[in-house]
């Protein structure tokens, strides 16, 4: 038998099965999976949002940010990269894609219709607190993004304008406060932010009203929302790890696997010796020399401090909104509306705070006096930028501000390119070089 005779006799047999045997790949034992999971618990789901959160808020991007805002550097491979402002729509591609999947949106919007349909208010509105910090940090950094058809049937959803969503999460924001105040339904087990405790989520909640109002240079209401804020570090919004490897700390993590990618800034190591700060050995470690040693922008230098043993420590819970965050804002906010006295008292009470937080001795951050105009607002915006260490919120406070005053050789940028999955699925998506070098909040100066 030759052989396109066999193969010509393979395929009509094959067709003959499949035509005349309908039955075969059909009917119930075929088409229902009696090992498929068909109903994916809230809690469950819930579990995979906090995790896919707190990797968007320590991991890449984090990291990108700490580079840019030189409070490190990057210093091998394609960190060194980042370091000298190189980056594509394939660099932040897997951030931007468990933004909705995975943990993302869609989980975010199940869990939700389940709260919801149940009538656990509280519930709902804990994760409806969690969808506002994803999509506002989201927003902060690729500007119009797709969200108001994003968990929906259209297949191609448009890019709402950046302020739309800001305005969306604000109207969000509201809900869940206004629900949380029931105390109302189910509440989660597994909530590893706040144990389920209602009146700490209002807290948050209005804290990251106020982030969310600062960006847009929206003062008063930014300032109304900080005084309903975190009140104490007690409060503060951190990511939850053990020592368990599955379990650890995302910078912990990737120093492990990576340790020459990335080093300490030279700006930010300058500027702790600069005000003789006690922190410097506390986000640092020294070099083989015994020195604390920044690198430059751009310099290749593996050879510079790392990390500090707390920052690396497996179980570390990483800062994510703050007590010193939400009071900061309450003293920007002040200074901007002309009350300079309420501006110096809060920065004052945050560095004071700060020795407590950082078990430091008594009057090693004393209180500054005399300070008032712009000399007042460096002030804030220094104490902030160090007080938000390996924060991603550093990145929005200097495209509001250009503060602190950085070094730049070239150019820093001022937000990310769309990822490339995105592009390629989603024609409403431009291409990068049709996108623009800001966002549409972004209307800072010297740094452009």
């Amino acid at each position: 038998m030759t052989r396109t005779i066999k193969i010509s006799l393979i395929l009509f047999l094959t067709a003959a099965l499949v035509l005349g045997c309908g039955d075969f790949l059909t009917g119930p034992k075929i088409d229902t999976d009696p090992n498929r999971v068909t109903h994916v618990s809230a809690d469950q789901l819930f579990n995979a949002v906090q995790i896919s959160g707190f990797v968007f808020q320590e991991g890449h991007i984090a990291r990108t940010v700490a580079i840019w805002m030189q409070q490190m550097a990057g210093t091998d491979r394609q960190y060194a990269g980042i370091g000298q402002y190189i980056f594509t729509e394939t660099s932040h591609n897997l951030q931007m894609i468990y933004l909705y999947a995975g943990g993302g949106l869609v989980d975010i919007r199940q869990i939700r219709k389940e709260a919801e349909e149940k009538g656990w208010r509280v519930y709902a509105s804990i994760v409806k607190t969690w969808e506002a910090l994803n999509m506002g940090t989201a927003a902060s950094l690729w500007g119009d993004l797709p969200y108001s058809e994003a968990v929906s049937d259209v297949a191609t959803p448009r890019l709402d304008p950046q302020k739309d969503i800001y305005d969306a999460l604000q109207a969000l924001l509201d809900s869940a406060i206004a629900d949380l105040q029931t105390g109302q339904g189910y509440i989660p087990p597994n909530d590893h932010v706040y144990g389920g405790n209602p009146g700490l989520w209002i807290a948050a909640a209005n804290a990251l009203k106020a982030r969310l109002y600062l960006h847009w240079r929206d003062y008063p209401r930014a300032l109304n929302a900080a005084r309903r804020g975190i009140s104490s570090p007690a409060g503060d919004f951190k990511s939850k790890h053990t020592t368990a490897e599955v379990e650890s700390n995302v910078w912990y993590q990737f120093d492990r696997s990576r340790n020459t990618y990335q080093r300490a800034g030279k700006y930010l190591v300058d500027l702790l010796k600069a005000r003789k700060d006690p922190r410097l050995p506390l986000y640092f470690a020294p070099t083989s020399k015994g020195e604390f040693v920044g690198a430059a922008p751009g310099e290749a230098n593996p050879a510079a401090s790392n990390l500090s043993g707390l920052f690396l420590a497996r179980d570390r819970s990483s800062d994510i909104l703050t007590h010193e965050e939400t009071q900061l804002i309450w003293a920007e906010c002040a200074f901007q509306t002309g009350d300079e006295s309420t501006a110096l008292a809060k920065l004052n009470e945050v560095r004071a705070r700060m020795e407590i937080k950082w078990n430091l001795p008594g009057g090693s951050l004393p209180a500054l006096r005399g300070l008032s105009g712009r000399k007042l607002l460096e002030a804030i915006m220094e104490e902030k930028y160090i007080a938000l260490f390996l924060n991603i919120e550093a990145w929005n406070d200097w495209k509001r501000t250009d503060l602190p005053s950085l070094t730049q050789g070239q150019a820093i940028p001022r937000r990310l390119y769309y990822g490339l999955d995105e592009r390629n699925t989603n024609p409403n998506v431009p291409p990068p070089d049709q996108q623009p070098k800001r966002n549409p909040n972004d209307s800072g100066g010297a740094g452009s």
